[in-house]
């Protein structure tokens, strides 16, 4: 069985939930993937827009599907490139998971 799982984050590092197995599924979803996940792990207001500069990326350094800030202008985004296509960091990336204090990380977890 498979469920996704969303965790705030302090550093730039995994916090994977408890009774959670991270799996990455191997996907091509979009920005409108990530819109829907980011949606319903939200603990504030999101933007609904994403800022394209330099901070995350399209990266599979770490165990989560996506991360993302919250209840900023612009959302700086996470996204693991074996389960996603878009970039959501234009031409460069940090690869950095934790962008703030309001970043959530969202793992697809094998129960």
């Amino acid at each position: 069985e498979i469920c996704f799982k969303g965790s705030p984050l302090k550093h730039d590092g995994d916090s994977v939930p408890a009774d959670c197995k991270p799996w990455q599924p191997k996907k091509e979803w979009g920005e409108t993937d990530f819109s829907k996940l980011a949606k319903m792990f939200a603990s504030r207001t999101l933007s609904g827009s994403v800022d394209h500069g330099a901070d995350g990326g399209l990266c599979n350094n770490f165990e989560a599907v996506t991360a993302f800030t919250q209840g900023e202008k612009f959302s700086k985004v996470w996204v693991n490139s074996k389960s996603f296509k878009f970039n959501p960091s234009g031409d460069g990336a940090s690869c950095k998971l934790y962008n703030g204090d309001s970043t959530v990380a969202v793992y697809a977890c094998a129960l």
